[in-house]
């Protein structure tokens, strides 16, 4: 099964498909460094074994889902240099995990 999309510097557009929330074994999803436009799909909320996920440096807007908050093993969340707009969602601080997010 496969664990690791690594698709960095790409200069890839469009959006994220929400079919990669499909991917269940997946541990890292690296997107950066891309044109990536549009919202991130809720569906990746069903990573469940996700432990980094880059999606830094694209164009992409809307808010983070609160689905990524439910992700146990996700550790990395590296958001910086895109459009979001909103609060991070208390979900991310109201656990004892340790993560490392950086929204720039």
């Amino acid at each position: 099964e496969l664990e690791f999309v690594g698709i960095t510097l790409n200069q890839l557009s469009g959006t994220i498909p929400s079919e990669l929330g499909k991917l269940t074994n997946l541990e890292r999803l690296h997107l950066n460094g891309n044109r990536l436009a549009g919202t991130i799909p809720s569906e990746l909320g069903m990573l469940t074994n996700l432990r980094s996920f880059y999606i830094f440096l694209n164009q992409l807007d809307g808010t983070i889902p609160s689905e990524l908050g439910m992700l146990s093993d996700l550790g990395i969340l590296k958001l910086g240099d895109n459009e979001l707009t909103g609060d991070i969602n208390p979900i991310f601080c109201d656990t004892p995990r340790n993560y490392k997010i950086n929204v720039d």
